[in-house]
């Protein structure tokens, strides 16, 4: 912007009553290019926000394809029911816990789920009882 006062821009000058009127005049086709600046700016963020939301749909679409195609899904379900097994948690007195297998794994998918409950090793229980004396 080529302005006739911009020595004064950023100063404590104070314009005349004619100057004001000037720079009233001079700021019209500023204001208009800010305008149709913001205008355009407006356009072109719905036309990125629609490629935005596009992306994410298709990005969506692939994953679920790509799900499809894991070669998770490959294994048998009595390799799938022995990993749920070695994903117990180890050592006496473990704790039944929504944060470990076995029921985290029913909490993934309905296959898994179906899975975990029928392998029965997940559910063994034992019981440890020592005798009173003994070690």
């Amino acid at each position: 912007m080529n302005s006739p006062y911009a020595s004064n821009l950023h100063t404590n000058y104070t314009p005349t009553e004619s100057e004001i009127l000037q720079i009233k005049e001079f700021l019209t086709e500023p204001l208009k290019r800010l305008s149709s600046l913001d205008a355009e700016i407006e356009r072109v963020q719905s036309i990125l926000d629609d490629l935005h939301h596009e992306r994410r749909a298709l990005s969506d679409e692939i994953e679920a394809h790509r799900a499809l195609i894991s070669p998770i899904r490959q294994l048998p379900l009595d390799v799938l029911g022995e990993i749920f097994v070695r994903c117990l948690p180890e050592g006496c007195n473990a704790v039944m816990s929504s944060q470990e297998a076995p029921l985290l794994l029913g909490r993934i998918c309905r296959a898994w789920r179906s899975i975990a409950l029928s392998t029965p090793r997940l559910w063994e229980i034992s019981i440890h009882y020592n005798k009173p004396g003994q070690n």
